[in-house]
């Protein structure tokens, strides 16, 4: 079936815009808003994942930045330098193969944990034996993927100082009619882009719009961006969502969600993002990643929407992941955008062709 539809879709594609457009049925996504109805969510705590050689991805992590915080015979719970007391938890997979896991969302309060309880489908857990303790939902979504919601871990001390693994002196930049920096120097020496905090994740959905409605209906996500097709501008192909934290700022986006070509058959996470301190980290974090010999993806380069400088890698399963430094934020007040599907980057290496694919090869 997926056959006959992709040779339809390029059959019309062909034909004029007016007619093409009235023959494709309406694929838009309806307007979106936070209501106090929904279960309002702070932040994205950490993701979790299943990778057949453990030892090898702690390898990866070291080099990609994390911190080891706590190691089990099967599980080893990374972390930065921000708050939450872990950010990656690395599962070791049973059958060999890799898995996402999904994505844990600390709650605002008890009051929004307990109103996510309520959900139909909700399953409630422990946290008590990891790092920073505390309680966690599980909900089973479409092709097996899994949404967590947390809350009560008690949260790391962090300084005002960002950590280095990479930065002997910094001092502000020097621009062109503005030269703060006096007498100082900027020294720097290799090693890891030691990561701060969860960014965000995406998924390719073939069950684009229920999918959707499910994350937007009972949580406060809200579009940055919506993006459409280039041939059909009734079908939106690709959103950028962030937590609507009222007159609070928050990143331009925490989850993406793209309409899934018609072979793709089950969803799958295109890839998952960590935030750096500047861009110094993060091309030295490229030169670090490179001497240890893993593969670089994509970058370095800024994206368009978001404004992130990006650095893509595959890690030691083949899953993207992400460094990124300097992204925009937004609150209640910035508008939600539409526009085209166009370029990702401003400037950087030209976009591979399968980066909208599922993985690399680590090697």
């Amino acid at each position: 079936m997926s056959l006959v539809f992709k040779l339809l879709f390029n059959f019309l594609s062909k034909l004029p815009r007016f007619i093409r457009e009235r023959i494709m049925p309406d694929m838009l996504i309806p307007p979106i808003s936070n209501n106090p109805s929904k279960v309002q969510l702070d932040r994205l705590g950490h993701f979790y994942f299943e990778h057949p050689d453990l030892e090898k991805f702690s390898k990866f992590a070291a080099d990609f930045g994390f911190v080891e915080e706590k190691r089990t015979k099967d599980r080893i719970y990374f972390r930065g330098y921000g708050k939450d007391p872990y950010v990656y938890v690395a599962t070791r997979s049973k059958d060999g193969k890799p898995r996402f896991r999904g994505p844990a969302f600390v709650a605002r309060s008890q009051e929004e944990f307990e109103k996510a309880a309520k959900l139909p489908g909700a399953i409630m857990g422990s946290l008590e034996d990891t790092p920073g303790g505390g309680k966690i939902i599980t909900f089973n979504r479409t092709d097996n993927t899994l949404f967590h919601i947390i809350y009560g871990q008690t949260e790391r001390e962090t300084g005002s100082q960002e950590a280095t693994a990479t930065h002997e002196q910094q001092g502000p930049y020097n621009r062109a009619f503005e030269k703060p920096r006096k007498g100082k120097f900027q020294r720097y020496h290799p090693g890891p882009a030691l990561v701060h905090k969860v960014g965000h994740f995406g998924y390719v959905c073939p069950d684009f719009d229920n999918e959707l409605a499910w994350y937007t209906d009972n949580f406060n996500f809200v579009p940055s961006d919506i993006l459409y097709h280039w041939d059909f501008s009734n079908m939106d192909v690709l959103t950028f969502m962030h937590l609507d934290l009222g007159e609070e700022y928050s990143d331009h986006h925490v989850f993406f969600m793209q309409r899934a070509e018609p072979e793709v058959k089950k969803t799958f996470v295109h890839h998952t993002s960590y935030e750096v301190a500047d861009m110094d980290t993060q091309q030295l974090g490229h030169e670090w990643l490179a001497s240890k010999g893993w593969k670089s993806i994509w970058g370095v380069g800024r994206h368009v929407l978001g404004s992130q400088i990006f650095d893509y890698w595959a890690d030691s399963s083949g899953f993207k992941i992400e460094h990124y430094a300097d992204g925009d934020l937004v609150n209640k007040d910035t508008p939600t955008s539409r526009d085209v599907v166009g370029p990702f980057s401003i400037w950087g290496p030209e976009v591979p062709k399968d980066f909208g694919g599922k993985g690399a090869s680590p090697s």
